[in-house]
């Protein structure tokens, strides 16, 4: 599926991301919140979500070539954050619902 079919469909909001970024295949969906969980187990091209919103879950996703990060709950990235994320090319997203009501509307379309 295509970052941006899972943005659509997700109604995701938009922090950091390219429009080729968007072309992006996303093979499947990793929740976490431990980074050195993340950072040991997150499939390279997956949809990370999370409740982290600080700047450290840019240099995870970009050292484990992530396809986004989704983080949940309402929780919104710092300017920082959001300036890395560009820099870096590190697609990031929103949402007010949790991790588990996301990947549920996923669920069988990765």
């Amino acid at each position: 599926m295509k970052l941006r079919q899972i943005v659509s469909e997700l109604a995701l909001t938009e922090y950091s991301v390219d429009e080729k970024k968007l072309d992006t295949e996303v093979r499947t969906a990793y929740c976490g919140d431990l980074l050195s969980d993340v950072m040991a187990h997150v499939p390279e091209d997956s949809a990370w979500f999370t409740v982290l919103a600080h700047l450290n879950i840019v240099a995870v996703a970009q050292l484990r070539d992530v396809a986004c990060v989704i983080i949940v709950n309402g929780a919104e990235p710092d300017k920082q954050t959001i300036d890395k994320a560009r820099e870096q090319d590190v697609a990031i997203f929103g949402s007010k619902e949790n991790s588990a009501q996301l990947c549920m509307k996923l669920s069988g379309k990765l």
